[in-house]
Parts: structure tokens; C-alpha cells; sequence
């Protein structure tokens, strides 16, 4: 009986053995295929150049090498200089990929996935000597990417803390750290991604001081039926501080400034909107806000922005010069942009809306077309005609006397100019009254007490301003032939 019971134990292991190592073997294959497929989606982007890759697949564990740069397109009209080389931004990096079905077996754990696939950076010798001053024995960056049997995977990235000091300088700073977990689809047809940074600190002795805290951002996107990755995206900063201490002083303060924006798909055509917040700003002691930015986009053809994107893509991976790049846009454009423009797109600023020491400022705006057709072009009458436009703002006086005035000490001021700050600010302050009584006298604002307003709207290829018709050139003489006629 116990020779049964050993010889059955036996069986089992070796079967359990050989199904380990046999799904080792399968799941390694399985695993390059599946990174192969990562690679060619990152290749595909724009933002990216693979410079060199090599994969050496073993039973359990395979050796991925790549070395990847960032497209020079993205950066070259900024850092461009004639005659100076333009500087190359690349990174070398090995993924040691772990085979499953267990593939931290060798961790004590026992958590099953097709692959885990961990990633070690080399960076160039200058490079790793300046992060080794921060990071000391750390490594900058840890990235360990999770693969399910399915293809989905949880790619984890970790950047460690720091706290960095030069006693002879006076150079501090204290960096928080910052990790980040991307959730997505082994179709890449989802991505949730959420990162955190809880803040950093820096000082130079004598130059200034800044800090931020409570950095989060978050993106939640599924491949809609046009092809375009649609979702939500937000992102927030909790406070942020910029002190600096030279000839010209600034100080800086932020507080609660958050964006979010949302892609949404209704039939064939794509919404999008976005909200930017402040809650408050201080600039040299004075506090602003809080802010509100509210604008839209919608009614977008979402075959023909799927098609732009990616003709706009390939333009990109092509080495063009800023000439060269626009005229290719504007072909683009031209050639594939017009859906846009024929299926009544609408674009427009919801709120403006910004707290002032002065008072409160608002505006908004909206512009679409409406039944417009390619052979419009060739008419602006009749182009003009599709054109829904509204616009409206309310301003406080002081806000336009505190900008004409900075305006005229920008230009006219100064300690060699011989004329006095508050001279220039009686000269601009009676500037201004002269210009709102004018434009009150024809109707081109209104004034309600300390505050400034207008109004006006296109529609059907009329003009009204302040709720008076405004006649367009073509249509002075039937205007004043209208205004003329004696009434029946």
C-alpha cells in the first residue's frame, strides 16, 4: 500500500513537472509572439524610433534588448540651431522576460501569468553618473510588465525618491517619487493608466526656491468604432511655488489647478470637452481666481479624424522642414479634411469665467457651420451664410485701465525715460475713458456701472451687435435702401 502511495506521488510530480516545464515552453513562445506585437505597436508610433531589437527565447526565461529614441520630429523645430547637431534623446533597454504559468516561481509566488517581464535601463556612462548624484545605488526607474494568458496585461512603473544636497552650492532638492499602473488590452484597444507623484522640493542659495505637491493623473480609454481612442482624462495639482530671488523678483503660488477632458462617440461622429480649474493664484502677492475654462467640440466626423490621425502619423516619421511639414498639412487637409467641415461641426468656449481683484471676467464663444457644402468655398457670401457664430464677454473698466497701463509702462517707462510711472498711468487711465466713450457712443460695448459688455451673433448671414443688425459689406446698399423705404 505504501509503494502505491509513494509510486502515485511520484507520477503525480513528474506530471506536474513535465506540465510546468512543458507550459514553460509554450508559454514562452506565446510570450514572444505577444511582445512582438507590443513592439509593433510602439514602432507604430510617432513619438518613437526603434533603433535596434534582439530577442533570445530560452525554455524559461527570454532576453528582450531594444534600443529606442525619440523621434526628432517631435523636437527638432524647438532645439534646432543651424550648424549645431541635433541632439539625440535615446535609451537602451533589456526585458528580462519570465515564462509562466508561474513565472515568479522563483519569488515565492505562485500567482499564475503567461509572462512577467522585467525591465533594466543602460543608460550612456555621463548619464548614469549624473543619476547615480540623485539616485545614489537605486535605480531610476523600475518597470515590470504583467501578461496574462489573454494578452491583457499591468504594466507597474516605479520611480524612487530622492533627497539630493551640494553643501558648497546650496543646491537642495527632495524629490517624492512617483509610481504609475497601466491597465490595458492585449488588443491595445484599452489603457487605464493612474499616476501619482505626492511632490517635490528644490532650492539654490541666493536664486530662489520652488515646490509642488499632490500631482495625480489618470486615463480610462477604449477604441471606439471610428478607430479613435475615446474616454476620459484627468489630471490634478494640488499646489505648486515658484520664488525667485534676482533683479526682477517673482513669486508664484497655485493652488487645486485640474483639467479634465472626455472623448465620447455618438453614431459617426466624435464630442469632446474640457474643463481646466483654479482655484486660486497668487502672482507677486495679488490672488486671482478662482478660474473656470469650459470648451467643446462637437459633431466631428469620426471616420474622416481617424484618417487624419493617421496620415498625420506617417507625416511625422517622415524628416520634413517646418515649411515642408505645413505644406503637407495643408494638402492633408485639402484632400481628406472636408467631411469635417460638411457634416455641421461646432466649436466653441462654454465659460470663461476668472476672479479678478478688479472684478470678475466672462466670455464665451461658439462658432459651427451649418449645411455647409464643399462649392462654398468658391462663394463667401454664401459661405458666411452657414456660419453660426455667438460671442459674448463682460469685463470689469479696471481690468482694461490695469492692462493699458502695464502696457504703457512696458513701452514708454523705465528709469531712462524720464517720464514717471504715475504720469503714464493718468495718460492711460485717460486714454482709456476716451476709447469706452467712444465705443459706448456707437454701440460697440455697453456700460453698466464698472462693467463693460458686449454681444454678438451670426446667423443665417446676419450680423447683430449688442442686439442691433449690423449690415455686412454686401449688404450696405440693400441695408440703407431698407432703412429708407417709408413704411406702408
Amino acid at each position: 500500500m505504501k509503494q502505491k502511495i509513494v509510486l502515485g506521488s511520484v507520477i503525480a510530480l513528474t506530471g506536474a513537472c513535465a506540465l510546468w516545464v512543458g507550459g514553460a515552453y509554450y508559454a514562452g513562445k506565446s510570450a514572444e509572439s505577444t511582445l512582438d506585437k507590443q513592439y509593433k505597436w510602439l514602432a507604430e508610433q510617432p513619438y518613437f524610433v526603434i533603433k535596434a531589437r534582439t530577442y533570445q527565447r530560452g525554455w524559461f526565461s527570454s532576453t528582450e534588448t531594444a534600443t529606442v529614441a525619440i523621434n526628432p520630429s517631435m523636437y527638432r523645430f524647438l532645439l534646432e540651431k543651424e550648424g549645431t547637431p541635433l541632439p539625440v534623446f535615446e535609451v537602451t533597454y533589456t526585458n528580462h522576460v519570465l515564462h509562466g504559468p508561474f513565472p515568479l516561481i522563483g519569488q515565492y509566488s505562485l500567482r499564475p501569468a503567461k509572462a512577467v517581464v522585467q525591465t533594466e535601463f543602460q543608460f550612456s556612462p555621463e548619464t548614469q553618473k549624473l543619476l547615480s548624484r540623485f539616485f545614489g545605488a537605486q535605480k531610476p526607474i523600475e518597470v515590470e510588465n504583467r501578461i496574462g494568458f489573454n494578452d491583457d496585461g499591468i504594466i507597474q512603473l516605479k520611480v524612487p525618491g530622492f533627497d539630493y544636497e551640494e553643501t558648497l552650492s546650496g543646491i537642495k532638492s527632495k524629490w517624492e517619487g512617483l509610481n504609475a499602473t497601466i491597465d490595458y488590452g492585449g488588443d491595445f484597444n484599452r489603457v487605464h493608466l493612474v499616476a501619482h507623484a505626492p511632490g517635490m522640493t528644490g532650492a539654490a542659495k541666493g536664486k530662489g526656491n520652488f515646490s509642488f505637491n499632490g500631482f495625480d493623473f489618470s486615463v480610462d480609454h477604449v477604441r471606439g468604432k471610428s478607430g479613435l481612442m475615446l474616454g476620459n482624462t484627468h489630471a490634478n495639482l494640488g499646489h505648486f511655488t515658484l520664488d525667485i530671488e534676482d533683479d526682477s523678483p517673482l513669486k508664484v503660488a497655485l493652488e487645486n489647478l485640474s483639467y479634465t477632458g472626455e472623448l465620447s462617440e455618438v453614431n459617426n461622429f466624435i464630442n469632446g470637452e474640457a474643463t481646466i480649474n483654479l482655484a486660486k493664484l497668487v502672482l507677486n502677492d495679488k490672488a486671482y481666481g478662482p478660474a473656470e475654462l469650459q470648451a467643446e467640440a462637437t459633431h466631428l466626423h469620426g471616420p474622416t479624424l481617424a484618417k487624419l490621425d493617421a496620415e498625420f502619423t506617417k507625416l511625422q516619421k517622415r524628416t520634413l522642414t517646418r515649411e515642408e511639414l505645413t505644406n503637407e498639412i495643408v494638402k492633408l487637409a485639402k484632400a481628406q479634411g472636408m467631411p469635417l467641415l460638411t457634416n455641421d461641426p461646432h466649436f466653441g468656449i462654454r465659460k470663461l469665467e476668472v476672479k479678478l481683484p478688479e472684478g470678475t471676467l466672462k466670455f464665451s464663444v461658439g462658432l459651427g457651420l451649418k449645411g455647409f457644402k464643399e462649392k462654398d468655398l468658391d462663394n463667401p457670401v454664401e459661405f458666411v451664410s452657414k456660419l453660426s457664430a455667438k460671442a459674448d464677454f463682460t469685463v470689469p473698466r479696471k481690468v482694461v485701465e490695469t492692462l493699458v497701463m502695464w502696457q504703457a509702462r512696458n513701452m514708454f517707462g523705465g528709469p531712462d525715460s524720464g517720464v514717471s510711472n504715475a504720469d503714464l498711468d493718468y495718460l492711460a487711465g485717460q486714454f482709456v475713458e476716451g476709447q469706452i466713450n467712444r465705443l459706448t457712443d456707437q454701440k460697440l460695448i455697453r456700460v453698466d456701472g464698472d462693467l463693460l459688455s458686449a454681444a454678438a451673433t451670426l446667423e443665417g448671414g446676419e450680423f447683430t451687435l449688442n442686439n442691433i443688425l449690423v449690415p455686412l459689406p454686401w449688404q450696405e446698399d440693400k441695408f440703407k435702401k431698407k432703412v429708407q423705404s417709408p413704411a406702408k
